[in-house]
């Protein structure tokens, strides 16, 4: 025993000494508190075409309720055509038109391509020039451009550049201002497109998001040279929540991961979408998943000044909503969280420590040798090949085994309260342990702003249960025996069992409960509505909501579990398999690496105090229960 506290205490020892690296991540995170929405300057126009109000109108209202920042998009020649800048034809069109006039011959039918009005406003004029370097026609008293099909560097819809007019109008109201940036199909119209931004660069504009599906320069061998352009300039790039495009990750490591984290929110496409849920939304990505960008979409549909009158309700509710920590500008990278060798070296060996620890479960030495020796090669690979799916793996591995081992090592019943509350502060601080480990291993700007996970979610949610399962039936069958002869005995019996009706029957059950169960976790979860009204009351009254399989059924079950232990071994032992969902639970919790390690510990301690609370109600109704079915098994025996 004396031997195991030693060890304990090397552990805890390794993780304090280790501790500025989680430092380092805390602080990054607490010192990023400006976020930013942001309207595309194309739903701002609908709006001005669709009703009497001016542009200038608009924008000052928006800013007014709480806007920050419009993002622009390239300008196409479909585009210019969609806004009536200009009249596009092909060589057919525009003979068909001159057939009943004096330039009846004026077109070269066989001579196949388009011919583009000449803008009035000069800056357009030179936009297209400047792109597509067109040649000029001349047809009586109309000038046009003309763009051959034989040019296969642009046609109708390849970006041309940024509309001047329009950033002069951003400008005008003090907005800021981002850049969407389309992957062109051709390395020369990225090239003007990379060269007008430079071009274009200064203190309200240094931001670029991503359009389409692809990053830009992606599939071509000049994309690195795009990316290294743009970033030496001081544009910084965002990344879309949960819709990342192809070649992001490079640009990201290629820029240190400085990257903005940005939430989309479309209520042309989500169209019951209301404000109130839109403003939630908002809200919690801010201050639970290092959001620091939001991407409001103004409805496109219906009469033009309701839907602008909306987005105001919409503007202004955020600002009553966010918390009071964060403000309103724009949007910071986050500093350089950049962890020491030294550091990531004594939390793989406090890991090493700590699965000797847990192994002590098999009871058999050259199996816990043998797992020592497997996260020891896990350790040294990493340093060997500088690959974070070690370092996954290792981490991986602590977040399944630490709810298992302080479920089953925690698992001592007791009718006293205070004995209860010791084993039960005995396994969330065994959790916390395997908790600190992994933080403590996956960190850094890779993990922070999502390129780089936790692997593995999943398994956190079966493996524990699993594993606890297994400890119960050796409990209710007393399958293991000091005696190996015994036990190898008991087994067979078991096995030998007939198989009945009633125990296929609980099979489909409990497969059918399973089923459910993992079907809830992650993002895409199934939640009833009654779940999300109760979750969001949580929410407005302690800031971050404690997880309910937590504080309602995995802590309180396992508080239970040790009360009924405490009378009867066996049948207390089978709520430890609920019970064990509210540690891997919290386990899970921090392995959402996007999320800050202080809402993340916040919610834990809800739980924590939470769970442990209803679990003393959960005793109270099982003492009642209990009483009078015993008092009926007396009065009936």
């Amino acid at each position: 025993m004396s031997k195991q506290k030693w060890l304990w205490g090397i552990v805890i020892l390794l993780l304090v000494v280790s501790s500025p690296g989680i430092m380092m991540r805390w602080n990054a995170e607490q010192s990023n508190d400006a976020y930013e929405i942001v309207i595309p300057y194309d739903e701002i126009q609908v709006v001005n075409k669709e009703s009497d109000l001016t542009m200038d109108k608009i924008l000052s209202s928006l800013k007014d309720a709480g806007l920050t920042t419009v993002s622009l998009e390239p300008l196409t020649l479909k585009e210019m055509e969609h806004q009536s800048l200009v009249s596009i034809y092909n060589e057919n069109e525009l003979a068909a038109q001159l057939r009943f006039t004096p330039y009846k011959d004026a077109i070269d039918s066989s001579k196949s391509g388009y011919y583009i009005s000449v803008p009035e406003n000069a800056s357009y004029q030179q936009l297209i020039k400047d792109s597509i370097k067109p040649e000029e026609v001349q047809i009586g008293d109309e000038s046009f451009y003309f763009l051959p099909s034989s040019n296969h560097r642009y046609d109708l819809k390849t970006p041309i550049g940024y509309d001047k007019p329009a950033i002069e109008m951003i400008n005008k109201h003090d907005l800021s201002l981002i850049f969407k940036v389309e992957n062109a199909d051709n390395k020369a119209a990225n090239e003007k497109i990379v060269k007008q931004l430079l071009e274009l660069k200064d203190s309200s504009a240094g931001r670029l998001l991503g359009s389409g599906t692809e990053a830009i320069g992606f599939g071509q061998k000049s994309g690195n040279v795009f990316v290294e352009k743009l970033s030496e300039a001081g544009y910084y790039f965002y990344t879309i929540e949960s819709n990342p495009l192809k070649g992001e990750d490079k640009i990201a490591k290629s820029t240190d991961y400085n990257m903005i984290r940005l939430h989309s929110i479309n209520v042309n496409r989500e169209t019951k979408l209301k404000p109130a849920v839109s403003i939630d939304r908002t809200t919690r990505a801010v201050k639970e998943r290092n959001i620091r960008s939001i991407f409001y979409h103004i409805k496109i549909r219906g009469n033009a000044e309701k839907n602008l009158a909306e987005t105001i309700d919409y503007l202004t509710g955020v600002q009553k909503q966010m918390p009071n920590h964060f403000k309103s500008g724009t949007p910071q990278l986050f500093d350089v969280v950049a962890v020491p060798t030294w550091v990531t070296a004594l939390v793989l060996l406090a890991g090493i420590v700590f699965t000797f620890l847990i192994s002590e479960l098999v009871k058999w030495m050259p199996l816990r040798i043998a797992a020592v020796l497997f996260m020891s090669a896990l350790a040294i690979a990493y340093f060997l090949l500088k690959s974070t799916l070690f370092l996954q793996a290792f981490a991986l591995i602590i977040a399944v085994m630490a709810p298992t081992y302080a479920v089953i090592k925690a698992a001592k019943g007791s009718k006293n309260i205070a004995s209860i509350l010791l084993q039960y502060l005995k396994a969330v601080g065994i959790s916390i342990i395997g908790i600190v480990i992994v933080i403590g291993l996956l960190n850094g700007n890779a993990f922070m702003t999502g390129f780089e996970a936790f692997k593995g979610v999943k398994l956190v949610y079966v493996v524990p249960i699993a594993g606890v399962l297994v400890f119960v039936l050796l409990e209710l069958n007393r399958l293991v025996d000091q005696n190996l002869k015994k036990t190898l005995s008991n087994t067979v019996t078991l096995l030998n069992k007939d198989l009945k009706y009633w125990h296929v029957l609980l099979l489909i059950v409990v497969a059918g409960i399973g089923l459910f169960y993992i079907s809830r976790t992650g993002n895409a979860g199934s939640v009833s509505n009654a779940e999300l009204a109760f979750r969001q009351w949580l929410e407005n009254i302690l800031y971050v909501r404690p997880r309910t399989k937590e504080f309602l059924i995995g802590f309180p079950f396992f508080v239970l579990a040790l009360y009924v232990m405490g009378i009867n071994r066996k049948w207390g032992s089978i709520l430890l398999v609920p019970g064990v969902i509210g540690f891997l639970s919290i386990v899970n919790t921090f392995t959402h690496l996007h999320i800050p390690v202080a809402v993340s510990a916040l919610r834990t301690l809800y739980s924590v105090s939470l769970g442990f609370v209803v679990g003393l109600v959960f005793i109270f109704i099982f003492k009642i229960g209990y009483r009078l079915i015993s008092k009926a098994v007396a009065r009936w025996s």
